[in-house]
């Protein structure tokens, strides 16, 4: 009877096991939450599939999930274009981290140089390292002709770090980051 159990869990458990197929048709669909929170299973086990880790490392940066940034780059490794994906994905993970502490800690950024990219941690990254900003009232402001940007500290503890993109005085997208 016990065989017969663990036969049946096995069954089940692969036929709504998350495959390769499923990732890259979930990904070319755009269902970019899907791929990032059922691509973890690739994460844990350590995966090296790097076709695959590419798309679920750049599902979860679209929809602002960092942390598991870093398990994705540092399998990325054996073609040019892996390499500077994992780079991408490791500058997000190192950008959101020291946007952390500069709203928490006051660290300086000014003058520090990190590769430039489109995702929002990068655009508020280099405007807080050249000094672009002003403090108003525990926020920082950062204004650009493309955007405006509203960083600030959440209550809760830990606190999360929230970046508002405001266009035209009007909220267009908020992000938040532990």
């Amino acid at each position: 009877m016990r065989v017969v159990l663990a036969l049946l869990g096995l069954l089940c458990s692969t036929m709504y096991a998350y495959s390769y197929n499923d990732v890259l048709r979930d990904y070319e669909a755009k269902n970019f939450e899907k791929v990032c929170n059922e691509g973890a299973a690739f994460l844990i086990k350590n995966d090296k599939n790097e076709q695959i880790l590419v798309a679920i490392g750049d599902a979860c940066a679209k929809v602002d999930a960092i942390n598991p940034l870093g398990n994705v780059a540092k399998n990325l490794v054996s073609t040019k274009e892996y390499r500077e994906s994992g780079s991408y994905f490791a500058t997000l993970v190192l950008q959101k981290k020291l946007i952390y502490q500069f709203m928490n800690d006051s660290i300086n950024l000014k003058e520090l140089k990190l590769p430039r990219t489109n995702h929002v941690l990068s655009r508020v990254f280099e405007q807080l390292s050249k000094g672009n900003y002003e403090v108003v009232e525990k926020r920082i402001e950062i204004i650009t002709p493309e955007m405006n940007y509203l960083l600030w500290l959440s209550d809760d503890d830990p606190k999360k770090v929230y970046i508002d993109e405001n266009k035209d005085g009007k909220l267009v997208k908020r992000h938040w980051y532990l």
